[in-house]
């Protein structure tokens, strides 16, 4: 294995780097300080011009899957896996970076160490400790680079700052609830001025993810009344973009794949029902159950995806969150689902991270009113169709065949 020292550079290619990389971060402190570990992909200008490619633990894929934090592996706490070919082209640098989370600076790390890792094997060592450091709060610590060919830099780089400050370092701005304007005579207009930058990306570091099966998250009904709505997204990708069928492509454009948002419903007062575009049941926003659909993307050109809004939060007992494949492809392997729920300034994700080939319909999630909160429970589980669903979370509906 190589052994390399801070501020050394080379060719990914010449330490057998191939097409997949893995960057394996082993940072330890002596005291009970938890090490929190990031990856920012950086456009040609150094900035992190695009938040999705800000990959933490509470986002932890770039949206096509190019980068992707793994959890423990090749012993080290954290590993993120790189599949080079697939890091979209503005994307020129990613910074592997760690922050202590709380008291304690990085002259508390213990013998530490981050590995770049191919084929499963370590093939190169960048070693650091609590000795090289003083009050630094976080670190640059390793990065790949495109610079005509992809290439490694042991950085080794610290910051006064924690993981806020590394955001801002790199042109982003840590999402905070707006403050409200104080009351004041309007001023006379201002002169003409230049047209202005674009603001830095907005990054909620509380963004929570539900990663695993029956991870949970929570959201506050809002006081008196409970009528702050719940905004839920489905997205995904379109791995046809660009292909075409038949004999030598002869057959024009290859189809986007449409899948479905849906839910199944059952309010405080008994009544129950479905949402979905099958049968263009898209729901009401001024009547009961206050539950909207907004469109059905048949195309995958719809840059937002499919939404569905639970306009009273306050008034449902169960929600059932699903999706189902109408046509286009034949599984959720293939088009990177996730999911989105918004409400307020609470955000939660959740990836379609574990699908089952031979299955086209997704429970999602369940929502659920517990008090002054909703439960949002992670449930991503793959069934036949509708029917074996509701066996599932028995609502006793009747289902028939249907089209659109």
């Amino acid at each position: 294995m190589n052994q390399l020292t801070r501020g050394q550079k080379g060719k990914v290619a010449d330490l057998g780097g191939g097409d997949v990389v893995e960057v394996a971060l082993n940072l330890v402190c002596r005291g009970t300080q938890v090490v929190d570990v990031s990856c920012f992909g950086l456009d040609g200008d150094g900035r992190l011009s695009n938040d999705q490619y800000f990959i933490f633990y509470n986002q932890k894929r770039s949206p096509e899957g190019s980068i992707e934090m793994q959890g423990a592996r090749h012993g080290a706490r954290e590993c993120f896996q790189v599949q080079l070919s697939r890091v979209p082209g503005n994307i020129k640098r990613l910074v592997f970076t760690a922050a202590i989370d709380g008291a304690g600076t990085m002259s508390d790390l213990a013998s530490s160490h981050v590995d770049l890792v191919v084929n499963g094997n370590a093939v190169a060592r960048y070693s650091l400790s609590g000795s090289d450091f003083t009050n630094e709060k976080a670190l640059m610590v390793f990065e790949l680079y495109m610079k005509d060919v992809w290439r490694y830099s042991a950085v080794g780089q610290g910051f006064n700052g924690g993981l806020s400050a590394l955001l801002k370092h790199f042109g982003g701005e840590e999402a905070s609830a707006p403050a409200a304007a104080p009351r004041q005579a309007a001023p006379a207009p201002p002169p003409p001025a230049a047209p202005a930058a674009p603001p830095p990306p907005k990054v909620n570091l509380g963004k929570v993810t539900l990663d695993k099966k029956g991870s949970k998250g929570t959201v506050n009904l809002q006081k008196g009344g409970g009528q702050q709505p719940i905004h839920v997204n489905l997205n995904w990708d379109n791995p046809n973009a660009g292909k075409r069928q038949g004999f030598l492509g002869l057959g024009g454009a290859a189809p986007a794949p449409d899948l479905d948002l849906g839910c199944m419903f059952r309010m405080a007062t008994g009544e129950k029902g479905v949402i979905q575009p099958l049968g263009e049941r898209f729901g009401s926003r001024h009547a009961p159950p206050y539950i909207y659909l907004d469109k059905d993307d048949r195309t995958g050109a719809s840059s937002d995806g499919e939404n569905l809004y639970i306009l009273r939060p306050d008034l449902i007992d169960l929600v059932v969150i699903f999706a189902l494949i109408y046509e286009g492809t034949a599984n959720f392997a293939t088009v990177n689902g996730r999911l989105t729920i918004k409400n307020g300034g609470q955000e939660i994700f959740i990836p379609l991270n574990s699908p089952d080939s031979r299955l086209t319909f997704c429970a999602i999630c369940v929502i659920q009113k517990k008090g002054d909160t909703v439960e949002i429970t992670k449930e991503e589980r793959y069934v036949m169709d509708h029917e074996d669903a509701d066996k599932i979370f028995g609502f006793g509906f009747r289902w028939v065949a249907g089209s659109k």
